[in-house]
């Protein structure tokens, strides 16, 4: 949708509601507010919040307004991040890693339903809009969720992380059938490369149906040795790939 898109909104007998007003991604946002400060390293925003503190006495009830301030500071420059998936190499782990190569070479594939491009939809950050109020005229206007602050962009991530099993990601990829054919095969030369460190495999802790698949897993002596050895591989991960920030999420397998 460009800046000049509207889109009308009327009831069922045909009586305009309101109109909204949607910007483009190229967006670019100005706040003028004395709340907020712009440096050239950061953002500060002042957010007043607001709440009743209620008092109960007998049959007397005594509400007091009190107002709260919070302070909230963002980096201007976006750093390069990194994200290590506990169970990359699952189900949801190399589906992450395979949309997200498949954004960044911008793949298209065939299904039974015609050609399909790569896409962010469902993503909060990149496919959704937030409104932040009406124009002079009365028209409802939203704005890109990511054009609102400095934001990573997902096909920049750098993804690495543990799994209990060693495929590579093109075999897991292919284990998992969740992609079709047609983009797994021009996946798979991008995804072969990337093996998963070795994980932490505790049986009494891990549902018994992964037992066969534990194949690549870490052989220490005690849950501390364990611990030490994730610290390190964090460290390695951050290092090895001049990451500014790193994430680290769970994707692994839950049942027990």
């Amino acid at each position: 949708m460009s800046d000049s898109d509207s889109v009308k909104v009327v009831d069922l007998k045909g009586k305009q509601l309101a109109t909204h007003v949607g910007a483009d991604a190229t967006t670019q946002v100005e706040v003028k507010n004395g709340l907020l400060k712009h440096t050239e390293e950061e953002i500060t925003s002042e957010y007043h919040y607001g709440r009743n503190e209620v008092e109960l006495k007998g049959d007397r009830v005594t509400v007091r307004p009190r107002r709260h301030k919070y302070v909230f500071k963002t980096k201007k420059k976006v750093p390069k991040a990194g994200v290590m998936l506990v169970g990359l190499g699952g189900n949801n782990g190399s589906t992450v890693v395979g949309a997200v190569t498949a954004n960044r070479l911008g793949l298209t594939w065939k299904t039974k339903n015609g050609v399909k491009k790569s896409n962010y939809w469902g993503s909060l950050t990149q496919a959704t809009t937030i409104y932040v109020g009406c124009s002079k005229d009365g028209k409802e206007v939203h704005i890109p969720f990511k054009s609102v602050l400095p934001m990573v962009n997902p096909n920049d991530l750098v993804i690495g992380g543990w799994d209990i099993n060693g495929a590579n990601l093109a075999q897991a990829m292919e284990r998992a059938c969740v992609f079709d054919p047609d983009l797994q095969r021009q996946l798979a030369p991008h995804m072969r490369h990337i093996v998963p460190l070795p994980g932490i495999y505790y049986p009494d802790f891990i549902a018994a149906n992964q037992s066969d698949r534990a194949n690549n897993i870490l052989r220490n002596k005690t849950k501390q040795e364990d611990l030490e050895q994730i610290r390190r591989d964090i460290r390695d991960f951050k290092r090895k790939h001049a990451l500014g920030s790193l994430s680290i999420l769970w994707t692994a397998h839950t049942g027990r």
